[in-house]
């Protein structure tokens, strides 16, 4: 089933639905839910139910907001109150049925009161490329694309590099110089592919 912005959803997997604000491809859309935000969802686990005339501002609307790849969305943090303050990889399965198969969006997530700018390098045997930066809000996420499973070995060992900023009174927070590793094997152990209270999907999360 194809969808376009401002196509009413009924959410197939749990209750409630929304309006599209953006389709990302034919795999993934972005839904405005009722309490303002917006949330990416596989179309496999959508219900089209109508159309309507205007589509609710999306947040790629918003000035300072970059859109495609940059698109940063806006977390449920009021379900997410037992999580640690912490910035997290998340790995998502495009097909959410079968986990273990297809292709992953990934995510940097800033569960952090503090703004955060990044720069992200990958590993390339070896070498370390520079494939994304910029400035994530407080307690959103940044999607960092599209990534195949036979370029997991190129995330593992990624650097991470991050400044932590807060406005008016504030306790400071140490940057982070880090490397991201995990175990690529992981990928294909459904088991490794929870529910995220944070992203509202099954995602394998890497604390960093």
């Amino acid at each position: 089933m194809k969808f376009k912005e401002g196509d009413k959803v009924l959410f197939l997997n749990e209750k409630g639905g929304g309006i599209v604000t953006r389709v990302v491809d034919e795999d993934i859309v972005h839904v405005s839910i009722e309490d303002g935000f917006e949330i990416p969802y596989a179309v496999g686990d959508l219900l089209k139910t109508g159309h309507e005339e205007a589509a609710p501002a999306s947040r790629r609307d918003e000035p300072g907001i970059d859109t495609g790849k940059q698109s940063r969305l806006k977390m449920l943090t009021h379900q997410a109150v037992d999580i640690p303050e912490a910035v997290f990889l998340a790995m998502v399965p495009r097909n959410q049925d079968q986990v273990l198969a297809g292709a992953m969006d990934f995510y940097l997530v800033n569960h952090t009161p503090y703004f955060l700018y990044f720069g992200l390098m990958v590993n390339k045997s070896g070498h370390f490329q520079g494939i994304a930066s910029g400035r994530i809000e407080p307690s959103s996420r940044h999607h960092l694309g599209k990534v195949e499973r036979t370029e997991i070995e190129d995330w593992n060992h990624s650097l991470l590099q991050t400044v932590f900023y807060q406005d008016g009174k504030t306790e400071p927070r140490e940057p982070i110089n880090r490397h991201i590793v995990f175990k690529p094997v992981k990928i294909y152990k459904e088991e490794s592919f929870a529910f995220s209270q944070l992203l509202h999907q099954k995602a394998y999360m890497v604390e960093v």
